[in-house]
């Protein structure tokens, strides 16, 4: 269930990252479709907390650094990504490819950690991110790792929207997928979620949660290097296993 303020200040935060540029509450009220006074009292909200500061009485406002100082206070102590982005960064290096992490949240794979690719040519996307199921390799990885009922249960509420000529459009297609990987050791999405894009997953086991660790970019790289991205990809997945389990046990 979302939480109607919540929802409306995070899409605040998240225009000021599109925009770029100070703006006026009647701006923002009709950019977000929200009513003047229910815009208002939520900057108001925000200025007094010190999250926004107005350039001139009553005039545009922009956020202020608060916001930048809490979050990288938040990220430099996230208990996971401490510990596995040296290993993610070591992987892009070797294959200079993109690397992402992420799990299931809801009926769809939310991007954790995602480190750029060296490359000029690559697949771009953000932290946050959320994408299909049914058209990731992170997903497919995890749904393979998963014990039978929970995900029956997942793949009851599922849908399977077009988003390529290549994308899956039934369970019995993801299943068929998902079994393939097995045979394979990995899992892959080949222009399934966007064209000329390739991925391939492992699944990880993450403080007793599940994970997917993938790698993605052109299609055109990764036929050429597959065997060596499948090897260096597996050996990371290995690692991150270890990892956690030493976390665990401390």
């Amino acid at each position: 269930m979302t939480v109607r303020t919540a929802d409306r200040t995070l899409d605040i935060f998240e225009s000021f990252a599109h925009r770029q540029k100070p703006v006026t509450v009647s701006e923002l009220a009709r950019e977000l479709s929200l009513p003047m006074s229910t815009c208002f009292a939520l900057v108001r909200t925000l200025v007094d907390r010190g999250y926004l500061y107005y350039l001139q009485p009553r005039g545009a406002f922009y956020p202020t650094r608060r916001l930048s100082r809490v979050a990288d206070e938040i990220v430099a102590h996230d208990p996971i990504a401490q510990y596995l982005q040296p290993l993610l960064k070591a992987l892009r290096d070797k294959t200079g490819e993109a690397v992402i992490l992420g799990k299931l949240q809801g009926t769809g794979v939310i991007y954790l950690e995602l480190i750029e690719s060296v490359h000029p040519i690559r697949y771009t996307m953000h932290v946050g991110s959320i994408r299909e199921i049914h058209a990731s390799s992170i997903g497919k990885a995890i749904l393979s790792a998963m014990d039978d009922g929970p995900r029956d249960q997942l793949l009851s509420r599922m849908r399977f929207p077009k988003l390529t000529e290549h994308t899956l459009r039934t369970r019995a297609q993801l299943l068929r997928s998902v079994e393939d990987g097995r045979k394979r050791g990995y899992w892959m999405n080949v222009s399934e979620s966007s064209p000329d894009v390739t991925g391939i997953a492992q699944p990880v086991h993450i403080l007793g949660d599940l994970y997917g660790i993938a790698l993605i970019g052109p299609g055109f790289r990764f036929e050429k290097n597959m065997t060596r991205f499948v090897e260096a990809l597996t050996k990371t997945a290995r690692k991150i296993a270890d990892v956690c389990a030493r976390l665990e046990r401390s």
